[in-house]
């Protein structure tokens, strides 16, 4: 299910499914920014701060990608963001229409994708969501399996 993006005069409708998937610059950037910002990999400060220095960059391509399936150059959508130019004027108008609030910023705007994108599944239907599943299990630390003592002699107090 798509969210509907108020920006100027005119309602967007953001949403993560086909469209989003299959434009890869918005699938390595969400990649690179999860994993540059997620300290469970052994991440230094100055990595995890490389990271969040993407993020309006990241948030300006998975705003266009959310944009893709009703408004981009396909075939179903109406063209009125037809590339990634025009994507960047409308995040500038959202940034200056909610100046006030935690959404008026690129970091507030990528919240919004994330959570768009979790809802619609994209992380599932990407991959996304087995690799992170497959770092953070490759980042726990292994537990040494505990052996079985009941084969050994209890031994007995005299």
């Amino acid at each position: 299910m798509y969210k509907l993006l108020k920006i100027g005069n005119k309602e967007y409708k953001l949403e993560y499914s086909i469209e989003a998937s299959l434009y890869d610059d918005c699938v390595k950037s969400v990649m690179n920014t999860l994993l540059a910002t997620s300290g469970g990999v052994d991440k230094t400060p100055e990595e995890m701060i490389s990271g969040m220095a993407n993020i309006p960059s990241t948030a300006l391509t998975v705003l266009y990608a959310g944009l893709l399936q009703y408004h981009g150059d396909n075939p179903d959508a109406d063209g009125s963001v037809p590339n990634l130019a025009t994507a960047k004027k409308l995040a500038a108008q959202f940034i200056q229409e909610h100046k006030d609030d935690e959404q008026g910023n690129f970091y507030g705007i990528f919240a919004i994708c994330l959570d768009q994108m979790e809802e619609d599944g994209f992380f599932k239907l990407t991959g996304l969501e087995t690799f992170m599943d497959d770092l953070n299990v490759a980042a726990k630390p292994k537990k040494t399996p505990k052996k079985p003592t009941d084969h050994q002699k209890k031994a007995t107090a005299k």
